[in-house]
């Protein structure tokens, strides 16, 4: 009731033992956080479900932070006046790697759309239901997780170059936001009143959803209905909304930028139009999609490996896309930065100098800043609070538990020094004696051949002698 999801999908609560990837058969699962930290709002708007099929990713499968991302692009799209375009959204985000789940995280060719996110998200890996896969139109596939994640981004010269423009200048907060803006942008149907439109107040003046959306401190702003005037649209009730060229122009200047009434009767938004924007963007109106969707093609496709991609999304049939050359992705990124190969080794950057000493706070800092690589500190980047408190408790508990194995082995390793350096000073003294020794050795030789020389000389005088007196005698 509380996500607007009937009991003709039958939601069901898993039980406690059960992982989410063990999902009955007819039945895909839901995080309770997409609804409640991603602004994910049911009937899921045609977007999300062309996004899920272009990347072959189950909503079991995203990261809520991910999903988050996903929807603020959508939210931002709609606050412009602008269908939210899936070729648009690859120029700002790509799919990642997150643990066992998948994210979106901003790309390295435009990354200028959010400003900040929300770090808080809470529990939430244990908290999903599941629903009967008719809630989706089309055959929902579990991500393997070996797939290739991403082909190269647009071309700049395939975007509307206004809605391009206009979306870069508008860096916001990824957060929850409230249901009355939601409900504004057509995001959600969560809403009771049938002959009255929500409506953003600050300071007694009404406020557009993209000024909200800007504002990081909104405390102020109050969240009311007025009633619905017919051929109006609601997203710019009372203000200049929609971006067109180089500045804002009123509802009455844009074309086709107008909503029909919902029935009276009806308690829900089901049947208000999104809003028309962009000629590339996705249709906003109701279309067919698949009942069958192949196994994601891309699974074990060598480095370099070509391949013609099949692309859902646009209206109701299926477009082939360019052949284009796909790159496998490691971890989260196939480069850690830009310009720097995966395979290249890394070397820390710091400013460490031979004479510093760790005592000082600032030499510390800069080496555990560089101690990692760059594609280390965007995961942890990436982590919620769980897991990275998660893998900081089970790190500092194998600490612990290897300590004291540690200090055992260290204490055998110095007791060996040890015993080596005995060892090696006995060998230093019987060599300084051997050394002694020689020495003496030496010392005799030399006397010795002294006494010779002095023997020889002696007898080379007494030969002289007698060869003198026998050649006397002779004579």
């Amino acid at each position: 009731m509380e996500y607007g999801i009937g009991n003709k999908f039958k939601p069901t609560a898993p039980a406690c033992d059960v992982p989410i990837d063990k999902c009955p058969a007819s039945s895909i699962p839901l995080y309770c956080r997409h609804f409640e930290f991603s602004n994910l709002r049911h009937p899921f708007s045609l977007f999300v479900l062309n996004l899920l099929e272009y990347y072959r990713v189950s909503f079991g499968q995203i990261h809520p932070k991910g999903m988050a991302r996903v929807l603020h692009f959508e939210v931002l799209c709609r606050a412009l006046g602008y269908d939210p375009s899936l070729l648009l959204f690859r120029q700002f985000f790509r799919l990642a790697k997150n643990g066992d789940w998948f994210t979106f995280e901003t790309s390295k060719v435009d990354a200028c759309l959010i400003s900040s996110m929300v770090t808080t998200l809470g529990t939430w890996k244990d908290r999903f239901f599941w629903v009967s896969d008719s809630i989706v139109p089309f055959k929902m596939v579990w991500r393997h997780p070996d797939a290739i994640l991403n082909e190269p981004e647009p071309s700049e010269s395939d975007l509307n170059d206004a809605f391009l423009k206009a979306i870069r200048e508008c860096p916001s907060r990824v957060r929850p936001f409230p249901e009355h803006l939601l409900v504004l942008l057509g995001v959600s149907k969560l809403w009771e009143k049938a002959n009255r439109d929500p409506v953003l107040m600050r300071n007694g003046t009404v406020m557009s959803a993209l000024e909200f959306i800007k504002s990081d401190d909104t405390s102020d702003v109050a969240f009311e209905d007025v009633p619905v005037v017919p051929d109006e649209n609601v997203v710019v009730k009372g203000a200049e909304q929609r971006f067109e060229g180089t500045g804002y122009v009123s509802v009455s200047n844009v074309k086709d930028f107008s909503k029909s009434v919902a029935p009276k009767a009806s308690t829900r938004r089901s049947t208000r139009r999104l809003l028309k924007g962009a000629p590339q963007s996705t249709s906003t109106e109701p279309v067919e999609l698949s009942d069958h969707i192949e196994a994601s093609e891309d699974q074990g496709v060598e480095v370099g490996a070509e391949k013609e991609k099949k692309l859902v999304v646009h209206g109701k049939k299926k477009t082939p896309a360019k052949k284009v050359m796909v790159i496998p992705v490691q971890g989260s990124s196939s480069r850690d930065v830009e310009g720097l190969d995966p395979d290249e080794v890394y070397m820390p950057g710091w400013s460490v100098k031979v004479d510093d000493s760790f005592k000082d706070a600032a030499v510390c800092e800069d080496v555990l800043s560089h101690i990692a690589p760059p594609s280390v500190h965007n995961t942890i980047a990436e982590m919620d609070d769980d897991m990275m408190l998660f893998r900081m408790i089970l790190s500092t508990c194998n600490l612990a538990a290897m300590l004291p194995q540690g200090v055992a082995r260290f204490r055998k390793r110095m007791h060996e020094y040890e015993e080596f350096s005995k060892k090696k000073e006995k060998m230093k003294s019987s060599m300084a004696a051997m050394k002694k020794e020689i020495d003496g050795f030496a010392e005799k030789e030399e006397a010795w051949v002294k006494k010779v020389g002095e023997l020889t000389r002696r007898h080379e005088i007494e030969l002289g002698d007698l060869k003198k007196s026998f050649e006397a005698d002779r004579l």
